[in-house]
């Protein structure tokens, strides 16, 4: 399995791989007092290894926002209501309880891929966190790319894939369908969220490495192929993309920071916990356009 390399300039950190396939936890650093050689050394480590965690950092609102700004512009975010008095953060919240989480069961997926232009990652900063359980899973785009046979990659290499919010919505359950309402406010979600299309097929406009881009939430057709065989090959690549041997877990405790690079990974926040569950959030905006 191809595993990342971490660059020159990030040597000098205390980095840890989580797995062979991607993700790192880095030690020994003050993510609230940073000089601009470790920020660079971090933000290599951020392109070499997708995911990045960090242990007992000291963050206020302001500070964590001070954080996501160094990636550049923050996003709004469409879904989550519940906004801080800093703009760009927002509280992430899981309440206590199976039946009370169930409506927050997304599952594997990567940000705002039903846009043109996917967030570039997104920053959690756990402030209450229940003592088992919560465990947010990643899976790799490279690996799952690499592992793909070399006829399915020449078969792949010109396909696009159709990314669509509300179809996942409809599918899932998540918007009840049987009230008016529900369907008129399906009807003003895509006004505001048409369908769009990203290549199955993607480059990372950093790091150069090539990908296979699908979204287990939101990708929804392939364009060109007739129903039957669109539904049984993105089955099969949703399946292929989350194998075990492309992932990684991070296991949450207070004051942990996780950065993700949305680009080129899906991931997966475990629901399997009782207890509250509070966390800041940032997403990081990019204007790349999958290709």
């Amino acid at each position: 399995m191809a595993q990342p390399q971490a660059a020159d300039n990030a040597s000098q950190l205390d980095i840890r791989p989580l797995t062979g396939a991607l993700g790192c936890e880095i030690f020994g650093v003050d993510l609230a007092n940073l000089d601009e050689t470790t920020w660079t050394a971090i933000y290599q480590a951020f392109l070499d290894y997708s995911v990045v965690v960090f242990r007992d950092q000291e963050l206020d609102e302001k500070s964590f926002q001070q954080l996501g700004l160094r990636f550049g512009k923050l996003e709004e975010e469409p879904f989550v209501p519940n906004k801080t008095d800093t703009p760009g953060v927002y509280y992430f919240k899981g309440a206590g309880g199976t039946k009370k989480l169930s409506s927050q069961n997304l599952g594997w997926h990567m940000d705002h891929s039903y846009q043109k232009n996917p967030s570039l990652g997104a920053m959690l900063y756990a402030l209450d966190v229940p003592r088992t359980g919560g465990d947010t899973l990643f899976s790799s785009h490279y690996v799952s790319y690499e592992y793909l046979s070399e006829p399915m990659k020449a078969f792949l290499a010109d396909k696009i894939a159709i990314h669509d919010v509300l179809q996942y919505g409809i599918d899932s359950g998540h918007f009840a369908i049987a009230k008016v309402a529900a369907l008129e406010g399906l009807v003003k979600m895509r006004e505001k969220f048409p369908q769009v299309e990203h290549p199955l097929i993607c480059t990372h406009p950093e790091t150069g490495r090539k990908m296979l881009y699908i979204n287990k939430a939101w990708a929804t057709a392939i364009k060109g192929l007739n129903p039957r065989e669109s539904k049984a090959i993105l089955t099969m690549l949703k399946e292929h993309s989350l194998d075990d041997r492309f992932q990684c877990r991070v296991r949450w405790y207070n004051k942990s920071v996780l950065i993700w690079d949305n680009r080129c990974v899906q991931h997966s926040p475990n629901v399997d916990y009782e207890e509250p569950r509070s966390m800041l959030r940032v997403a990081m905006h990019s204007d790349w356009i999958p290709s």
